[in-house]
């Protein structure tokens, strides 16, 4: 029996240093996420913080999924009536996406003036996540080849920013190619683009903030014991 017992040792050891092996390799892929995150997090934090303060800001969101989001079907139809007859509105996890986003201003203290498309999947995701909002036929999405209807749509926009400029900050609902007409800058849903509405109504952009990239790593971060990059420490749900 004590000749077993020795002879159980060596493996013991073995299986211990292949442990503290695997926990050195999983802190050293740690490392390079955390300090990429620790910078986004400053960066992120500046913008907040400008956002707070500053009434010339504006914030670019796309609308949360819709069901022609997933699908790729009815993106170009729009019910003037408002009834959103034939139009793609938001699936169960759009409409939880619009909540978070309405949490996140109210967290951060930034009570903005929306300005939405007046397609329902962008009115739906403004009025979940900020109550009311201002809207316009002339935001709505056009087909790519459509150059007077993005004609139309940039000097609605420059209108309408310039106009609620120095007021409020603005949170601008839209859909992701004509954010992309009008800052150069492509966003995924779950990411906010930050900017400055000029004098004319012409945003010049400062940068992204990642709700998406925060929340996901948070969720990973609150079943392991690393620490988190805002300074506080993730623990396990059995603390």
């Amino acid at each position: 029996m004590g000749l077993n017992k020795r002879r159980s040792f060596p493996a013991l050891l073995f299986v211990a240093r292949d442990l503290r092996r695997l926990e050195m390799e999983m802190r050293a892929a740690w490392i390079p996420a955390l300090l990429f995150l620790s910078l986004t997090a400053v960066a992120d934090e500046a913008l907040w913080n400008k956002l707070q303060q500053d009434p010339h800001m504006v914030v670019l969101v796309r609308n949360a999924e819709s069901a022609g989001n997933r699908d790729g079907a009815n993106m170009f139809a729009w019910d003037s009536t408002g009834k959103c007859t034939g139009e793609s509105t938001l699936t169960a996890t759009g409409r939880t996406r619009a909540r978070k986003y309405g949490s996140v201003f109210a967290m951060r203290g930034v009570t903005p003036v929306v300005i939405s498309s007046p397609v329902c999947r962008c009115t739906e995701t403004a009025q979940i996540a900020c109550g009311r909002c201002l809207t316009d036929p002339g935001l709505r999405q056009r087909p790519p080849e459509d150059r007077r209807g993005q004609e139309a749509f940039l000097n609605t926009a420059s209108a309408l920013l310039g106009k609620q400029r120095g007021n409020l900050p603005v949170v601008f609902v839209n859909h992701r190619f004509n954010i992309d007409v009008l800052t150069m800058e492509l966003i995924d849903t779950g990411e906010l683009l930050a900017g400055t509405v000029t004098e004319d109504g012409e945003i010049e952009v400062l940068g992204n903030i990642r709700l998406e990239m925060w929340e996901n790593f948070l969720a990973k971060c609150s079943t392991t014991h690393v620490p988190r990059p805002d300074g506080l420490r993730c623990t396990s749900a059995a603390g």
